[in-house]
């Protein structure tokens, strides 16, 4: 996954990182908030470690309930109806 280069070369913070993340959720179809995390620190060859600075409240929400829905962390068990 190659990266725009609009954000080549900035500093990374909290409101670049999310806009970043949601520009990729929102241009690439199946692209989740987690593989899109990742794919920005693996590009800038960031530490995994910088990540939890990095996340804003709201995109750290939209992690979470992803992860919760895919069973990787203990969440709030929502009733939903199979569609």
């Amino acid at each position: 996954m190659s990266l725009s280069v609009e954000i080549e070369g900035k500093i990374m913070t909290k409101k670049r990182f999310s806009m970043a993340v949601e520009k990729i959720v929102a241009t690439r179809p199946g692209v989740s908030y987690i593989d899109a995390a990742i794919a920005i620190i693996e590009d800038r060859g960031m530490d995994y470690s910088n990540l939890k600075r990095l996340l804003s409240p709201s995109l750290k929400s939209k992690i979470e309930e992803e992860a919760s829905g895919l069973n990787l962390i203990k969440g709030e068990k929502k009733n939903k109806l199979p569609i």
